[in-house]
């Protein structure tokens, strides 16, 4: 019996050695029928010609350009399903997977028409044995999105599967033919938000949202926007955080939650750069001009990749 054919999709940008490390893990798979697609987002560091000469025989996509996140694994999707794709697995390139993580994924979505989106149990490379996802939440309310398990001892205390707010863009399983109904995520977004807007949309057509505890990789946390306080108050995060946040709450929230969560963000960022200017922090320039040029463009419906002005315009 021919199993349904799985498009294994890695987005690179100048992170080579994560994705030769990822994609080595992915050659040791149980599963029989699956393909990996490796993207290059337009890197500038040679990752191309690293890649393509380490793993010669897989196929390989050059987007041209940086187009974030939703922008390049679009362009890996619609690869994909012009070559026939039952399935298609969107996977970070700073993790690597059990051997049995897509089977095990396989088989939930195979045994429930109504599952749509399906995502890991996601542990930490660093400590092996500690989770840093088991599915996801949300507080509409307050616009927060929770790791479920994050940074918790894995002792099988999220062992069942199960419906839950959201799976993170670090994991994402999911029919071919979902495509037709729900679209591709959301390229306006360029970095962050755009996986957990994509989770609700797909859910108010009417499919599910699962955690397959057998489906396990580990992610080295970092790999992207990083881990310390200094890499997540960089400049381009910041920025992309504080506009993405309230276009995903326009798009994604019921009206009352809208207000409520859009106000709570803006209260939240204002008071983080209120703290910093207490402390003298001398990253406090750099932040505010990323918080306020961010609630500037919302204003203004800009998307997509951030343009980068001086402090001064």
């Amino acid at each position: 019996m021919v199993r349904p054919l799985v498009y294994i999709l890695v987005l690179n940008w100048n992170s080579p050695a994560y994705t030769v490390r990822c994609v080595e893990s992915l050659l040791h798979l149980h599963y029989s029928n699956y393909r990996i697609l490796l993207i290059d987002n337009g890197s500038t560091d040679g990752s191309e010609a690293v890649l393509r000469a380490r793993f010669p025989d897989l196929a390989f996509l050059q987007t041209g350009d940086n187009l974030g996140y939703a922008g390049g694994n679009n362009r890996g999707v619609a690869y994909a399903l012009e070559r026939g794709a039952d399935y298609l697995w969107i996977l970070n390139n700073d993790t690597c997977v059990d051997p049995r993580a897509l089977e095990a994924l396989v088989e939930a979505v195979e045994k429930d028409e109504g599952i749509g989106l399906a995502g890991s149990k996601i542990r930490s490379m660093d400590d092996p044995d500690r989770l840093v996802f088991a599915g996801g939440q949300i507080d509409f309310w307050q616009g927060k999105s929770f790791h479920r398990g994050h940074l918790e001892a894995d002792s099988g205390q999220y062992d069942r599967l199960e419906d839950v707010s959201f799976v993170t863009g670090c994991s994402l399983f999911f029919r071919a033919s979902l495509i037709e109904q729900v679209g591709l995520m959301r390229e306006t977004y360029f970095l962050y938000c755009e996986d957990v807007e994509w989770n609700l949309r797909i859910q108010k057509a009417g499919y599910r949202t699962v955690y397959v505890p057998g489906s396990v990789l580990w992610h080295k946390e970092g790999g992207s926007a990083g881990t310390t306080r200094a890499e997540r108050l960089h400049p381009d995060v910041v920025y992309y955080c504080a506009r993405n946040g309230l276009y995903f709450f326009k798009e994604a929230f019921p009206v009352p939650q809208r207000w409520t969560a859009s106000l709570w963000h803006l209260f939240e960022n204002f008071r983080l750069l209120v703290s910093l200017f207490r402390r003298r922090d001398p990253r406090f320039a750099e932040y505010s001009h990323s918080v306020f040029q961010a609630f500037a463009d919302y204003c203004n419906r800009v998307s997509g990749r951030r343009q980068k002005r001086l402090a001064g315009d």
